[in-house]
């Protein structure tokens, strides 16, 4: 192999590992993000929310259905009050990258309380995309479906 070409091999390597470096420590950053904006809805804590969530975003899931978080945050009170979440987790976690600035987080929500009265539903399949601007990366997207039913043998 010629010098230059040995060269040139050895810096895309390096370019590779510093790449998925970068995003290994983007992945730990989102997946911390995740959990904040999950504990502030929990606890109606708007600041919080806010903190991560990108109020020009928008959100789908089975009982709010289509909304925007710019109307979530200017009722964040009377959207969580009558949430009571008893314990949640987060699992499953993978990643979907669309490009440096910009990923889909998906993965399992599991919890137990009550939303007006009724049990959670959980387990939830959930996804959120996330982007990072001005150095922060902050939710634009989040969508939830509930997990179908396990396939009979």
């Amino acid at each position: 192999m010629k010098p230059t070409a040995m060269v040139l091999s050895g810096l895309l390597c390096i370019g590779t590992g510093i790449a998925a470096a970068q995003d290994a420590q983007a992945e730990k950053t989102i997946i911390a993000n995740e959990r904040a904006a999950t504990e502030a809805f929990a606890k109606g804590n708007v600041a919080a929310f806010s903190a991560v969530v990108a109020t020009t975003g928008w959100a789908i899931d089975p009982v709010m259905g289509r909304a925007a978080v710019s109307d979530l945050v200017k009722d964040f009170a009377a959207a969580t009050k009558d949430l009571k979440v008893t314990e949640w987790d987060i699992s499953d976690s993978k990643f979907m990258w669309a490009d440096p600035n910009t990923a889909v987080h998906m993965y399992k929500w599991t919890g137990k309380g009550t939303d007006h009265g009724k049990p959670i539903v959980s387990p939830l399949w959930e996804s959120t995309v996330w982007t990072k601007k001005d150095g922060k990366w902050m939710a634009i997207f989040h969508h939830e479906s509930p997990a179908p039913p396990a396939a009979k043998p």
